[in-house]
C-alpha cells in the first residue's frame, strides 16, 4: 500500500514539472511592456501625478464658498423661570435649533490665482518627470536586454570554439597514434580543452547574471523561468549615422523632460513668492447666516398659548449677511520670513536648472564621443576578425603538414576566437551608444523596437 502511494506520489510529481519548469518566452517589445507596468518607480511617479492632481483641484476649490449646517437640541431639568406666571419653578425644558452659514473669499492678496497657478505648474512638473522615468526605465531594459543578448552571443563563440578544440583534440590524438606528433601534443591539447570548458562556464554564468538583473528591472518572479529572444548580430543594421554636437545639445535643450520639469519646479517657486508675500495684503471675505429655533416655553404673545415647534420654527428665523475686511499690520514679521524662504527655493531651483543644463551638456557630448568610438571600433573589429580567421587558416593548414607548432595554432586560434567576441561586442556597443543618444536627447521612444 505504501509503495503504491509512492509510486503515485512520484507520478504526480513528474507530471507537475514540465508545467512547473515551461519557460516563458519574452520579446523585447513584451519586456517593455512590462517594465511600464511593473516598475516601482513608474508606479511612484504615477502616484505623485495623481497626488498633484488632487492639489490641483483642492487649490481651483478654494475659490469656491463654503457651507455649514449646525442644529442643536437638548431638555433641561430643574429650577426655571416660567413665563405664564412670572415665578421660578421646578420643572423641564426642550429646545431645538437650526442654523445654516456661508463664506466666501473676496480677496486674499493673490493668494488664490497663486496657488492655483503653483499647483498647476507642480502638476506639469509631475507629468514632465514621470515622462523622463519612463524613458530612464526603457532605456535600462534596453541595456540589460543588450546585455543578455551579447551574453548569448558569447555563449555561442564558446560553445563553437569547445566544439573546434575538441574536434582538434581528435585530430591530435590519431597524429600521436600513427607517431606524426609527441604526446606533449596531446596533453597541451588536452589542456586547452579543459579552458575552453572552462571559459564556456564563465560565459554561462555572465549570461545568468545578466537575465537576474533584467528579471528584477522587469519585475517578475524570480522562481520562474524566462527565454529572452532578440535578432543575431547578423540581422542588426550597422549603418551608421551623422551627428552633428552642436546641434545634438541643441535638441536635447528642447526635447529633454527632466529639464523641462525643472522649468516648471521654478515657475512653482515663483508663485511660491506671491503666496508668501501675500500676506502682507488685505483680506476681503463675504458671509451669509441663517438660523430658528424652537423652545417648549415658547408663546403665543396675543394668546399666552404655548406655540407649536412648526409655527415657532417659521416665527423664529433669523437671517444676517456680511463683509469683513481684515489688513495685516504687524505679524511679527513672519512674512518678511516667509518671503525670504521662497526667495531661497526660487534660487535653488534656478541653480538646479544650471546644474541638469551643464549635465546634459556633458552627457550628450560624452555619448556622441562614444558612437564615434564605436562606429571606429566597427571598422577595427571587421578587419580583426577577417585577418584572425585568415591567419588560424594558414596556421590549421601549415600545423596538418607539420610545419607549424601546437603553440603556434593554438594562438592563432585564441586570436580568432578573441576576435570573434570583440566583434560582437562592437556590434552591440555600436547599437547601445545610438539609443544612449536618443536617451540623452530626451526622444527616446518605448515604442520603437530594439533593432
Amino acid at each position: 500500500m505504501r509503495t503504491r502511494f509512492l509510486f503515485a506520489a512520484l507520478a504526480g510529481m513528474l507530471a507537475i514539472a514540465p508545467a512547473s519548469s515551461a519557460q516563458q518566452v519574452i520579446s523585447f517589445d513584451d519586456a517593455v511592456s512590462i517594465a511600464l507596468d511593473q516598475n516601482v518607480t513608474l508606479r511612484r511617479a504615477k502616484n505623485s501625478v495623481e497626488s498633484q492632481t488632487t492639489s490641483l483641484a483642492q487649490a481651483k476649490a478654494a475659490r469656491l464658498p463654503n457651507l455649514n449646517l449646525s442644529s442643536n437640541a437638548g431638555r433641561n431639568w430643574g429650577l426655571q423661570f416660567d413665563l405664564t406666571t412670572g415665578r421660578l419653578e421646578n420643572q423641564s425644558s426642550d429646545r431645538f435649533s437650526l442654523n445654516a452659514s456661508s463664506g466666501v473669499t473676496l480677496f486674499n492678496g493673490f493668494q488664490i490665482g497663486a496657488s492655483i497657478d503653483q499647483a498647476r505648474a507642480s502638476l506639469a512638473a509631475q507629468e514632465a518627470a514621470l515622462e523622463r522615468s519612463e524613458q530612464t526605465v526603457v532605456f535600462t531594459v534596453i541595456t540589460n536586454y543588450l546585455q543578455v543578448i551579447l551574453d548569448q552571443e558569447q555563449i555561442r563563440i564558446r560553445e563553437e570554439d569547445l566544439e573546434a578544440q575538441q574536434r582538434q583534440l581528435e585530430r591530435i590524438t590519431e597524429f600521436v597514434r600513427v607517431g606524426q606528433r609527441p604526446i606533449s601534443d596531446q596533453y597541451s591539447q588536452e589542456a586547452t580543452v579543459a579552458n575552453a570548458e572552462a571559459t564556456l562556464l564563465t560565459a554561462q554564468r555572465a549570461l545568468q547574471l545578466s537575465e537576474a538583473r533584467l528579471i528584477s528591472t522587469l519585475q517578475l518572479d524570480p522562481l520562474q523561468n524566462y527565454s529572452f529572444t532578440a535578432p543575431s548580430a547578423e540581422a542588426i543594421s550597422l549603418a551608421a549615422r551623422t551627428y552633428d554636437p552642436n546641434d545634438l545639445l541643441v535638441a536635447a535643450y528642447e526635447a529633454r523632460a527632466d529639464l523641462q520639469a525643472q522649468k516648471y519646479v521654478i515657475s512653482a517657486a515663483e508663485e511660491g513668492m506671491t503666496i508668501a508675500k501675500s500676506s502682507s495684503l488685505p483680506r476681503v471675505s463675504e458671509s451669509a447666516g441663517f438660523g430658528t429655533s424652537y423652545s417648549s416655553f415658547g408663546r403665543d404673545p396675543l394668546t399666552g398659548q404655548k406655540s407649536s415647534f412648526g409655527s415657532q420654527m417659521t416665527d423664529n428665523r433669523s437671517e444676517s449677511i456680511g463683509i469683513s475686511l481684515s489688513v495685516p499690520v504687524f505679524n511679527r514679521f513672519q512674512t518678511r520670513s516667509s518671503v525670504e524662504r521662497a526667495q531661497v527655493q526660487l534660487n535653488n531651483a534656478s541653480l538646479d536648472l544650471e546644474s541638469l543644463e551643464q549635465s546634459i551638456a556633458l552627457d550628450v557630448r560624452q555619448s556622441y564621443l562614444d558612437y564615434q568610438t564605436a562606429v571606429k571600433r566597427l571598422e577595427v573589429t571587421e578587419k580583426q576578425l577577417r585577418a584572425s580567421q585568415q591567419a588560424l587558416e594558414v596556421e590549421q593548414a601549415r600545423y596538418d603538414v607539420a610545419s607549424s607548432t601546437l603553440v603556434e595554432l593554438t594562438q592563432a586560434r585564441a586570436n580568432y576566437v578573441n576576435s570573434e567576441s570583440q566583434r560582437v561586442q562592437a556590434i552591440y556597443q555600436f547599437h547601445l551608444q545610438h539609443r544612449l543618444i536618443e536617451y540623452y536627447l530626451g526622444i527616446l521612444n518605448p515604442a520603437e523596437s530594439l533593432f
